[in-house]
Order: C-alpha cells, then structure tokens, then sequence
C-alpha cells in the first residue's frame, strides 16, 4: 500500500515538473515571439521579435478600393435578403458605390420568373424603356438620371404589375455647361455622348438634348474604351512613372464598381485597345529608357502580364540610330493606337512627329508612315506614304486614328505642328484649323488620299480631339480644346501651355455626312464615343439591344493585377535589416496607402533626402527612395510588387534612422 502510494507521489511530482517546464516553455515562447501579428497566418523570425515587443505600432491609414467596394456589394446583397421587397415596396439604392450620382439600383422578389419593363422618364418626350430578362429576383440598374432632379420611374412585371418611383439625385462635381446648336435627332433611347475627362472634369455622357445622362466622380482621365462585356476601360487614379501616365488601367462599370485594376510597369497614358480575343494593347512607358511615352504593350485581360510589347524607339532606332536626338524626350508622344484586323497591323499616332504610322503586329516592323518626310530621317523614305490628289494634306498634331468601315483610315487632324514644340502666344494660334479627315491608304502603291475633311479655324483645338465612327454607322466629331471666345489673343502671356478657356465641339453626321447634330460644352474632352448606356458596344455588326438585358451582376471576384517586372525598391539582406533594431529615435510622420500607392502627406525641408524601409516580422526589408535632398517629394511608390505580409515602417531622413511605429498590411 505505502510503496503503490509512493510511486503515484513520484509520478505526480514528474507530471507537475513537466507541466511546470512546459509552461515556463510556452510562456519562453510568448515572451521571445509575441503572436499578436499571427492572426494573419504570418510566421515570425526569432531575429525580428523587436518589431513588435512594444506591442504600440498602428496601421497606416489604408484605403483599397477594390476590398471596400467589394464589402459594400456583401452589405447591398445582405440588406435585400434580410427584407421582403416585392415591387410595391422594392429597395431603392441611389448611386450604390457613390462614385456614379446619376445612377440606382431597384431590387425586388417575383413569386415567379419574369421580365421587368424599366421606363425613366425624359423631359424631352425622350423616355429611356429597356426590358430586363426573366428572373425571379430582381436587380435593376438604372442609368440616364438627370442631375438635381426628382426623376420619374416606372417598374412593370411581365404580368402588369408595376409601381411609379421618385429616385433624387445630386449634381456634386458635375462641370461644364452645355448648349444645343443642332438637334435633329429626337429620342436617342439612351445612345449617349460619352466624354473623357481632361483636366479636372468628369467623366460624362450627355443624350441629344445636352442634358447631363451619366457622370463618374472618381478622377479617371485618358482616353475611353468601351469593352466588349459593356464595362469601360479607364485610367486609374494612382500616379505613373511618367510625366502624363498614370498608374495602370481599370475596369469599371456604369456605377462606378471597378471590376478589375491593372498596375503596369509603365504607367498608362492616352489610350487602350480591346482586340477581338480580350486582350488589350495598351499605351505606356519603359522606365529603364531616356524616352517618354513610346511603348506598346498588349496584355493578358486575366493577368495583366505583357503577352507582346513594342518598344518604338528600338523600332526606330534599329533603321536610324541617329533620328532619335538626346534631347528628345517626347520624341512620339504616342497617344492613339488602333488594331486593323484586316491587314493585321497596329496603327499608332506619333504626335509629335505629326504621322500616323502602320507597324506589322507579329513582326513589329514598320509598314508605312504617314507622315510629311521632313519630320524622318532619309533612311525612312521607303516607309512614307507619297500624297495624291489636289486636297491632299499630311497631318499634324493628330488623335484618334481609326480604321471606318470603308477601310479608310480616320482621324482628327489638329493642324498643329507638335514637331520639336514650342512655346507660342495664344496670338500665334489665332487662325489655325483642325480637321476630321479621312485617308484612302494605298499600300501596294504606297500613296494616301484625302477623301473626305470637315473642319477650320472656327474648330482648331491644340490638343485632345477626336474622330470615330460610330456604332450605328454614323461619324461623331470632336474638337476637345478650342480656345474659347474669353481668350485674349493680345495678352502676350497667354501661351497653349498656360491658357484655361476653352470649349468642346461635339458633331455627329449622318450617313450622308449631313449635321444632325452640334453640343457646344463649357470645358474639354479628350475623346468623345457614341454608345447606348445599357449595352456599350462600338460595333457596327453588332446590333444595340433593348430587351432581354441582363440584370445587375455583384461580383465579388473584382481582383487586382500587377504586371510590374522592375523593382522600384532596393532589397536589404537580413544583416543590414537587424540595423534597425538599435533605432532608439522615434517619430511621428504622416503616412497614407491608396489602393497600394505609399505616400508621405505633408512637407519637408529641400535638403532632406527621405527614404523608407518595410520590415517584416519573416526578416524582408525592402527600402524606397521618398525624396532626394533638393528635389521635390515623389507624389508616392507604388507597394504593388511587394510579397504579402504585415511591414513595419522604419524613416531614413538626412543621417538619422527613425522608427515611426506604423506598419502596412499587403495582400
């Protein structure tokens, strides 16, 4: 008895030992490696628990647009399923991501499947009727909302229900006025002239009547392309590596929901093209070369990786290496691109060397240049196209070039010489014309013809403008920065660079090249397209629909990504990382993430140079240069090439290392 007794007594004292160094284990481990950064599944280097022993790091403040639009879509979602909306009482949404103000999405439950009818009423006798396809749960978009007005709508089942809706709405940064100079069209049933924004204004559809249809507020600017899939492609907000680039692309829809957004080495400038298999051919940069804005890319519509890339200063410079001079940055300034399907070439305009040039899309050979020989070296003689006819002008300045259903090429001639530009007074502009033009291109004789110019003095624009066909077989004109009758021609210094007056010409003809309608607008448009609001397709073989239209589909798959193959950061080894564990300074800097762009908010002194190092609790530091001293403060860096994980942000300013108590978080 006493010797069983004295065995238990041993095994007890053995229990309670190993329970005792087993939490005098798991309180060592505690101590040494805090899990306060493990709900992110993130493991943590022994070496760099000093990270986070203080335990008082906070999150920069961090603002993605893709996660916050995706929750608002679970909420709208969740909202609908918790109440029993029938069409009598359905929930009404106004302008559901608040980035489209003349926007609402109407939802409600049929016990059965059916069609909707949706009427908004028009103050022109111009109603807006669409039909949506048989369903039992219903999300109707409505586009084509007027702005600071009680819009009348009317919702009717396939079974003769219906219900009439007062949908309010705001006109919060909405710019521009608009006057009606011809109008011979009528009900346009929601075929609307989009405009992309030019410096500061909004992206914007306005119907025949001049009255304002649709408007985003989120500043995405550069050219439009209507996709395939009734989305638009626009430029994002971030900030490029170029002086007139932005960041990357996005997808977006009429509400502003962006379903995708492409981050491009680049940057993204003046336009894009959507090929017939998805994929887009992009204008943007190489921020390895001398030169600015002379890269084409075409990239996977899934993945955003480079699928073709045509860098046209090797191009041009494998024919001539001496055309191209040092101090010709700008020397293309590509700002239009055009795929001809039917002689499988890429056309690009090369404004500042006033031609339009055809390269070969599987070669990347030069095929033809339009262009006046003078502004190309002798070696580039075989490739200029010889001008026939007695009109026949070459153009200058250029935007838009298009192939028309003739097979000609289309464009607007901005009659401006943007070769080796200058500085000029506003005087020096006062009797210059731009044109629409149309060229019949001859390639196997190796000549252009003009057959068809409308324009003049009294719609030159120096910049921007555009020239297309449209989706019903018409051509829609516009002259994007006509100076405006408020310049002063005399003041001497007024300049193209400095002058803010200007207007926007806005013409479509019809298939007789007759005027059946002119909208005169308060501010400037880099292009202008004709599409219908519910179904954005520029093809003339594809008819516009009006029944049948699909309802509102929440994606919750909108993702992000990044074809960045250059590192814009420097990668530090583990050793030179455990530097910063000595940092005793701390500091207190202003810091902000916009959909992964980093940017420091606030100033500092010329002679300081900035930079930032991430940190992680795995032991990666990587550093970014914020500001060289005596030069101006990047406007941000973009985190997108950053592996996943939590980063805590250490400052590198003058000779001193500080820790700012801050971390971000990258997914």
């Amino acid at each position: 008895m006493r010797k069983r007794n004295k065995k238990n007594v041993v095994l007890v004292t053995i229990i309670a030992i190993a329970l005792i160094v087993t939490l005098a284990l798991i309180v060592y481990i505690l101590v040494k490696n805090p899990n306060r950064v493990l709900e992110n599944g993130e493991p943590i280097n022994e070496n760099f628990t000093f990270l986070i022993e203080s335990g008082d790091a906070t999150e920069v403040k961090t603002s993605d647009l893709i996660k916050e639009q995706r929750e608002m879509s679970q909420d709208i979602l969740k909202m609908y399923k918790k109440g029993k909306y029938t069409i009598t009482n359905p929930l009404v949404i106004s302008d559901p991501y608040g980035a489209s103000p003349l926007t609402a999405l109407i939802m409600f439950n049929t016990s059965k499947n059916e069609k909707v009818k949706l009427t908004v009423k028009g103050k022109h006798n111009d109603d807006l009727k669409v039909t949506f396809e048989s369903s039992k749960d219903h999300y109707i978009p409505v586009y084509g909302l007027y702005p600071e007005y009680k819009n009348t709508v009317i919702i009717e089942t396939e079974s003769g229900k219906s219900n009439t809706l007062t949908i309010e709405t705001s006109s919060m940064g909405l710019t521009g006025e608009v006057t009606v100079l011809t109008n011979s069209i009528g009900n346009s049933n929601g075929n609307f002239y989009f405009g992309t924004a030019a410096i500061g204004t909004a992206n914007i559809a306005y119907d025949s009547y001049g009255e304002p249809r649709w408007f985003l507020l989120p500043d995405y600017g550069k050219g439009m392309t209507m996709l395939s899939n009734g989305h638009l492609l626009l430029s994002s907000t971030s900030v490029g590596p170029e002086i007139n680039s932005a960041g990357g692309m996005i997808e977006v829809d009429m509400f502003g929901f962006v379903h995708h957004e492409y981050d491009l080495t680049g940057g993204y400038h003046h336009e894009a093209y959507e090929m017939e298999n998805g994929d887009i051919v992009v204008l943007t940069g190489d921020v390895e070369s001398k030169t600015l804005e002379d890269v084409v890319s075409v990239i996977d519509r899934k993945t955003g990786t480079n699928k073709k890339v045509f860098k046209l200063y090797d191009i041009v410079s494998g024919i001539d290496p001496n055309m191209i001079g040092d101090e010709e940055l700008a020397w293309a300034w590509l700002n239009g691109v055009y795929y001809d399907k039917n002689t499988n070439e890429l056309l690009l305009s090369f404004r500042n060397r006033n031609s339009v040039v055809a390269l070969d899309y599987d070669s990347g050979n030069i095929k033809w240049i339009l262009g006046d020989s003078k502004y190309w070296s002798s070696a580039f003689d075989k490739y200029i196209l010889k001008g026939v006819g007695s009109n026949f002008t070459y153009p200058m300045g250029q935007h838009s070039p298009s192939i028309d259903a003739n097979h000609n090429l289309s464009l607007f001639n901005n009659g401006y010489n943007a070769y080796k530009e200058e500085t000029h007074t506003c005087g020096y502009f006062r009797n210059s014309a731009s044109y629409a033009m149309v060229y019949k291109i001859d390639e196997e004789n190796m000549t252009a013809e003009v057959t068809y110019k409308f324009g003049g003095t009294e719609y030159f624009s120096y910049a921007l403008s555009s020239y297309n066909q449209t989706f019903d077989g018409r051509t829609l004109f516009n002259s994007g920065w006509h100076f405006s009758d408020e310049v002063n021609y005399e003041d001497p210094s007024c300049t193209q660079f400095n002058n803010d007056k200007y207007v926007a010409y806005i013409i479509e003809f019809d298939e007789n090249k007759d005027k059946i309608l002119e909208l005169k607008v308060n501010e400037s448009k880099f292009e202008v397209i004709k599409a219908n609001i519910y179904n954005l397709s520029l093809s003339s073989v594809k008819p516009q629909k009006y029944d049948d239209i699909p309802n509102y589909e929440f994606n919750d798959n909108a993702y992000f990504t990044t074809n960045n193959d250059t590192k814009n950061y420097e990668e530090l080894t583990e050793t030179e990382a455990l530097k910063y564990k000595n940092t005793d300074e701390k500091i207190q800097l202003s810091f902000e993430v916009v959909n992964r762009q980093f940017s420091f908010v606030g100033l500092m002194p010329d002679e300081f140079d900035i930079k930032v190092t991430f940190i992680s609790t795995r032991g990666k530091a990587y550093r970014y240069t914020l500001k060289e001293a005596n030069k101006e403060m990047k406007v941000s860096v973009n985190l997108s090439s950053l592996p996943k994980g939590r980063y805590y942000v250490y400052a590198d300013m003058g000779n001193k290392v500080y820790d700012t108590r801050e971390y971000v978080e990258i997914s």
